[in-house]
């Protein structure tokens, strides 16, 4: 039995990395991990169902790397509340109201695991379209369940006169956020409803983009550790080496976003600073020409004379 808690333990109780700091931010328990150099971007890192967040410590040093904070926020799937993604979704938005004095920050992008990416899309459809403060998603192979927010049939809604379930209500849309969202689609997921993963979300919301990472586990984009995982219920994936291919492009196309954001957003600052300075000594080498230039034309003139 100690053994078999062990492995439990390893695997689902939440075990900080070094330097992660908690605290309660509007309300909402987050896990926050500071860049070592100046912050020039905030990204929030939403996980999937009931996955410590230290399950993502490689997404978190991509962005550390180039200089983003991350704001760990924990999914707890273990509630009987139907509004409970559209509360964490709502939540994202109000953190990030209390964070960006702290950080210097205007804008910020969000990466989401399984269900932690439908949230993250949720933040976009209902909570950002008058303020356009999120700058991207990267919303890893996202799982639209329980309840549909964006994948519901209409069709099958219209047909049976709106009487069974989810498909009483319409879908979410997309269409109206600015954000540059990204979506990433498994097909190695168990229990992910075909209906309701990535390709259905994007088919619904084409201004989107769409990453195919088949023959990937659901969980690739987690870290190993812990014997009982969620990768042995949500498919393994075609191999070890297809996993670790996706889990690197992953990594890549996250980072890339951030590095994009950095450079528009509190960095465009320094930036602006560089271009100053260039513009600076620009001037000055010009004015240097122009005197070297009159100078020249002198000597010309007395030697002409």
């Amino acid at each position: 039995m100690e053994k078999i808690s062990n492995k439990i333990s390893e695997t689902f109780i939440p075990v900080d990395d070094e330097g992660a700091e908690r605290r309660d931010v509007a309300e909402q328990p987050v896990v926050i991990y500071r860049p070592k150099r100046k912050v020039v971007g905030m990204t929030f890192l939403v996980t999937a169902a009931n996955m410590p967040i230290s399950k993502y410590t490689s997404i978190i040093n991509a962005l550390t790397s180039v200089d983003h904070v991350v704001v760990g926020i924990y999914v707890n799937a273990i509630t009987l509340n139907r509004n409970a993604h559209r509360m964490k979704a709502e939540a994202i938005p109000h953190i990030f109201e209390q964070l960006k004095s702290e950080f210097r920050v205007n804008k910020y992008d969000i990466v989401g695991h399984s269900v932690g990416g439908k949230i993250a899309l949720v933040t976009a459809a209902l909570f950002d379209s008058e303020v356009n403060q999120i700058r991207s998603i990267v919303a890893l192979d996202p799982v639209d369940q329980h309840p549909v927010e964006f994948t519901n049939d209409l069709l099958k809604q219209a047909m049976l006169g709106g009487s069974n379930g989810d498909s009483k209500k319409s879908n979410l849309s997309l269409a109206s956020s600015k954000a540059d969202i990204t979506v990433t689609f498994t097909d190695c997921g168990g229990i992910v409803g075909k209906k309701h993963h990535a390709r259905e979300i994007q088919k619904k919301n084409p201004t989107i983009k769409l990453v195919l990472h088949r023959n990937a586990g659901h969980m690739v984009y987690c870290d190993d550790g812990g014997v009982l995982s969620w990768k042995s219920l949500m498919g393994k994936g075609q191999s070890a080496d297809r996993n670790d291919a996706v889990k690197a492009e992953a990594l890549h196309l996250i980072k890339e976003k951030a590095m994009k954001a950095s450079i528009t957003g509190s960095a465009s600052g320094k930036a602006s600073g560089v271009m100053a300075k260039a513009k600076k000594e620009w001037k000055s080498a010009k004015a240097d020409l122009k005197e070297l230039g009159d100078e020249a034309q002198k000597k010309g003139n007395a030697v002409a004379g």
